[in-house]
């Protein structure tokens, strides 16, 4: 009903006219709280501060309500300006022991029960007995990174989302991590500065996979050991049949984050061949 009174129109994804874009909804299992991020076109403050203002006072458990300015031609609901309208810019979820600070544009698993199985695989797979260097190639919001920080001597995060880094870091203090570390940056740039050779790289890649520059720096490090994780079965099945040179699989495991859809996430381990 606001949306039809407020007189602006829908955005259309073909002429790319038009103010409202998205309204995405984040939830905190652990604490119930929900955030809202109103996603427009162009700015006016006006008009979603009203709406926040409607949103928060017949919902009350909504802890964050943010506006997301953006004139991108993708259908990606990646800001260009963010402003605040009602309560913080976070939301706190838990996994596990390990608390973690959610920006509106930051990854982070949508089934927050099945990703304590997720992750819970990963680190089976991984195996660290205490002594082992980690790299992340796909950090997000620190949370593998962090989840395996207790059993590993050192781990680096990668991420090009700036939001989700300072998330990390943030997420690393609040957990009283000191053994973690996230470089921000595309992953072609940033991999070539890291001297140190790890023993197991966590790939967690959009659903596109990864670029074929990534794969030949994975061949590149040889590291003993590799944990793939990925939502998209087919870039999965690419990837492994690229990195299948100097690699081989071991096991795969299926982990159902989506229940009632066709969608499925999948943890594969990879071991270096002799």
């Amino acid at each position: 009903t606001f949306i039809k009174e407020s007189g602006l129109l829908a955005y259309n994804l073909r002429s790319h006219e038009g103010f409202w874009r998205f309204l995405m909804l984040r939830h905190s299992v652990a604490h119930d709280q929900w955030m809202v991020n109103i996603v427009t076109r162009d700015k006016n403050p006006e008009v979603v501060s009203a709406l926040g203002k409607q949103l928060a006072e017949k919902h009350p458990n909504i802890h964050s309500i943010l506006n997301n300015i953006t004139d991108s031609l993708s259908g990606v609901a990646k800001e260009k300006e963010e402003i605040l309208i009602h309560g913080e810019d976070f939301i706190t979820e838990k996994l596990g022991e390990f608390r973690f600070k959610i920006s509106a544009n930051s990854f982070f698993q949508t089934n927050t029960r099945a990703c304590k199985k997720l992750y819970a695989k990963v680190a089976e797979y991984a195996d660290l007995k205490g002594d082992e260097t980690v790299l992340d190639l796909y950090s997000g919001t620190g949370t593998i990174p962090i989840w395996l920080s207790r059993d590993a001597k050192q781990v680096y995060g990668i991420e090009i989302v700036t939001s989700a880094v300072i998330d990390a870091k943030k997420n690393a203090r609040l957990n009283g991590i000191e053994n973690c570390e996230f470089y921000e940056g595309d992953i072609k740039d940033v991999l070539p500065k890291l001297t140190q050779v790890p023993d197991v790289v966590i790939i967690d890649p959009p659903r596109v996979g990864m670029h074929k520059d990534v794969v030949s720096q994975v061949l590149a490090i040889h590291a003993p050991k590799i944990v793939y994780v990925s939502c998209n079965p087919a870039t999965l099945a690419r990837d492994l049949e690229m990195l299948s040179t100097r690699y081989e699989v071991v096991e795969i495991t299926p982990v159902d984050m989506f229940p009632h859809t066709y969608h499925i996430e999948s943890v594969a381990l990879l071991k270096r061949k002799l």
